[in-house]
């Protein structure tokens, strides 16, 4: 396996795009318990959940109107992203403020819709940055954690009040300079005209891989039965948890437990383990694992329906939080690990996080309704429906990928266990072994094999230790960026790989031949 150097190497470079997700996590959580509190001022606790699931429903506008845009009008995203950042931390404000129910509503309708377009940013660009690393799942885990963490801590050490309020707005501040910042780097990475843009960043464009792969028929096929069987066990598995979550948020709203206090920090825990897990051989233990606590979870939904006088909430909650971090690593890296082979690349890696939401609406009255009831037999059934759907999208791939890679002429398996196939030696796959060598050794002998230049082993090393932009590397070596970008491209032919990042991931996953 690749050794914890080169997994911090890969973190250390996505670190922009690792807090940038954090910041939507805390935020998108922070607000969704905020708002549950004020309508709990309104409102009766079942009342509370519904309006909850309708509100963080609508964030699923946001997350497509930044896609559409990226694709039809790119020009305007500049102004939509100043208008949606301001509309934000508006929202946010007049959900403090609020002394009416309906402007409650309205606040956190137009908080959830601007994190959308927020949050589909920080997805993508999480995606882009790791999508073809070997810690894809870890980079996922370690931003949500950091962001459940946050969440607790300014719970539970802030004082209540102004202080807990003026940290969530100057976080959502904070996320949408982040994410502007992003937007302005990337675009100073942008190369000249007259070269590829495949010599460029890694950047989620029809232009780039996802459309040539689309080439192939057959491949295309692979893509979207993959697609559709993540898209059924993610709604699968949302209707678990929205569950769960339905009846612990009318707990929280009827003051039997506070979902900010201390059981949360089991979320962290369990986000951590699933990512180091799900990464475990090439994410091939991903299905399996999600499955297992997906029925460890269920188990928390049976003790809130046989539970008459609430003497077991804690242990439900307990059980809920340490499922619920594997479930929302999980359709975070797998969106995001299927979203590089996708014609609209940039709307896939927040895919996961739409369906789970738009999902929550559906299963929230009813899951009210059974727990409201203690209806033992209905949960079975219900139950039983949801696992069947799951164990066919998630367990029935486990004998599905010889028989892929047979039927598309021996393609090589891209994104782990989804049964989507790339360009048979495309540099752009990451091996799962690779010796362990000093890094003056694997530059030496990955100059040697490849026949590159003095010069082009300068430029290599500057791109494979430092995370800085193409400008300012290109300061560094003393070049213009036009130069700089001819080298890139010479190593890319010589090496084939198709971008910086796959050339980064190609470095780094090299074995030397004996």
């Amino acid at each position: 396996m690749r050794g914890m150097g080169d997994t911090t190497a890969y973190l250390r470079r996505g670190i922009r795009e690792i807090i940038c997700l954090a910041l939507f996590f805390f935020t998108f959580l922070a607000c969704e318990y905020f708002f549950d509190a004020r309508m709990a001022e309104f409102v009766s606790p079942n009342e509370v959940v519904i309006f909850e699931s309708l509100v963080i429903g609508a964030s699923a506008i946001g997350f497509f109107v930044r896609p559409v845009l990226y694709y039809r009008r790119p020009h305007a995203i500049d102004a939509t992203s100043d208008i949606t950042g301001v509309l934000l931390v508006a929202a946010l404000l007049l959900l403090i403020m609020a002394v009416q129910v309906q402007v409650v509503i309205a606040g956190g309708l137009v908080a959830c819709c601007a994190l959308g377009y927020c949050g589909s940013t920080a997805h993508a660009n999480l995606a882009r940055r790791f999508a073809q690393t070997p810690c894809l799942a870890r980079a996922a885990a370690l931003s949500y954690a950091m962001g459940v963490l946050v969440q607790v801590l300014n719970h539970m050490v802030m004082p209540a009040g102004i202080p807990q309020k003026s940290v969530l707005i100057a976080c959502a501040i904070a996320l949408v300079g982040l994410l502007h910042g992003a937007r302005r780097a990337k675009l100073r990475d942008e190369p000249a005209s007259e070269f590829e843009v495949e010599i460029a960043e890694l950047s989620v464009d029809a232009s780039e891989r996802g459309a040539r792969w689309h080439d192939d028929p057959e491949a295309k096929t692979a893509f979207q039965g993959a697609v559709v069987r993540l898209t059924v066990a993610t709604a699968c598995l949302t209707g678990v948890f929205a569950a769960l979550n339905a009846g612990l948020t009318t707990s929280h709203a009827a003051g039997a437990i506070d979902l900010g206090d201390w059981p949360r920090l089991l979320l962290v825990v369990s986000a951590l383990a699933a990512g180091v897990l799900y990464d475990l051989r090439g994410r091939s233990y991903m299905n399996i694992i999600m499955t297992c606590a997906a029925m460890l979870s269920t188990l928390s939904f049976f003790v809130l329906i046989t539970d008459g006088n609430g003497g077991n909430t804690l242990a439900a909650t307990i059980i809920f939080y340490l499922g619920t971090g594997f479930f929302v690593v999980f359709f975070t890296a797998k969106f995001a690990a299927i979203s590089m082979y996708a014609r609209w690349a940039y709307l896939w890696p927040c895919m996961g996080r739409v369906i789970n939401n738009v999902c929550s609406i559906l299963v929230t009255a009813p899951a009210v309704a059974i727990i409201s009831s203690q209806n033992v037999l209905a949960a079975v059934n219900v139950v039983l429906v949801l696992f069947v759907g799951i164990a066919i999208s998630l367990l029935g791939q486990f004998g599905q990928d010889g028989e892929g890679e047979a039927t598309h002429g021996g393609l090589a398996l891209a994104t782990d266990d989804l049964g989507v196939s790339c360009e048979p030696g495309q540099a752009d796959t990451v091996p799962l072994e690779a010796p362990e060598l000093s890094f003056g050794d694997r530059l030496d002998g990955f100059v040697a094999a490849f026949g590159l230049t003095k010069r082009e082993r300068d430029v290599l090393e500057a791109l494979v230790v430092s995370d800085d932009s193409v400008q300012d590397v290109a300061a560094a070596l003393f070049l213009s960026r036009s130069t700089l970008y001819r080298h890139i491209a010479s190593i890319n032919k010589k090496t084939g790989a198709s971008s910086r990042v796959a050339l980064i991931n190609f470095f780094w996953s090299w074995t030397p031949q004996d």
